[in-house]
C-alpha cells in the first residue's frame, strides 16, 4: 500500500487499541484507494470506535470521511447501530457543554458522513437543547444568505448536501419554536430565516 510503511501496516494489523492516535488520524486522512477495498473496510469496522471518539478532542469533520467508501451498509447491524449510538452520543455530549457549543455544526457533519446524508441528523438536532438549536440555526441561515454554506466542500460528494438544511431551516415549526425563545441568536435566527425565506421565493 503506497503512503505506509510496514512497521505501520504491523501497528494497524494489531490490536486497535494500541494503535497510536497520530496513525488513526493519518488512516482517517489516507486516500481510500491506496487500499484495497475489502481491507479499507475491514479497517473502518475495526478503528470506527476509536476514531469517533477522537471526535471530542479533534471535532473535525474530515475524520469521519472516509465513511462514504467504507462499505457501511454491508457492515453487521449491530455494528451499525453502534456507530450510530456513539455518533449520537458525541453530538450530545458537546451541546450539554455551554464551551463547546461552536463545535456541534461540524460534529453534526461529521456524523452525518454516516448517512451521507444530514437528514437523520436533523432529527438529532431537533433533541438538543433549545440554546443549541438556535445556534444550529442562526449560523446556518447565515451560511445561506452569505453563501458559505456546504456546497462547496467535500460534500459535493453528496447529492445536495446542503438541500435538507435549507428545507429544515424554513419549516414553520422551527420558526415557530425560535419565536417562542429569548436570545440574541434565536432572535437572529428568525431574522435570518424571514430573509431566506424571501429571497427563496423570488
Amino acid at each position: 500500500m503506497r503512503c505506509w510503511n510496514q512497521a505501520e501496516l504491523d501497528q494497524l494489523d494489531g490490536d486497535p487499541a494500541l494503535v497510536p492516535d497520530d496513525l488513526l488520524r493519518k488512516f482517517a486522512r489516507e486516500v481510500f484507494d491506496h487500499f484495497d477495498e475489502d481491507e479499507y473496510e475491514l479497517a473502518w469496522r475495526r478503528f470506527a470506535p476509536r476514531i469517533v471518539g477522537m471526535l471530542d478532542h479533534t471535532p473535525e469533520s474530515w475524520l469521519t470521511q472516509g465513511l462514504t467508501w467504507a462499505g457501511l451498509s454491508r457492515w453487521p447491524e449491530n455494528e451499525q447501530i453502534a456507530l450510530r449510538s456513539l455518533l449520537t452520543e458525541t453530538v450530545v455530549r458537546a451541546a450539554g457543554d455551554e464551551e463547546r457549543w461552536p463545535e456541534v455544526a461540524e460534529l453534526i457533519w461529521a456524523a452525518a458522513q454516516m448517512d451521507q446524508d444530514v437528514t437523520p441528523w436533523l432529527r438529532v438536532i431537533d433533541d438538543l437543547p433549545p440554546v443549541v438549536v438556535a445556534e444550529l440555526a442562526r449560523e446556518w441561515s447565515y451560511d445561506f444568505l452569505s453563501g458559505s454554506g456546504r456546497s462547496a466542500s467535500s460534500w459535493d460528494l453528496w447529492p445536495e448536501p446542503g438541500g435538507p438544511i435549507r428545507e429544515w431551516l424554513l419549516t414553520a415549526a422551527l420558526r415557530a419554536r425560535l419565536s417562542e425563545m429569548d436570545g440574541e441568536s434565536a432572535q437572529w435566527a428568525v431574522y435570518q430565516i424571514d430573509m431566506l425565506a424571501e429571497v427563496s421565493t423570488r
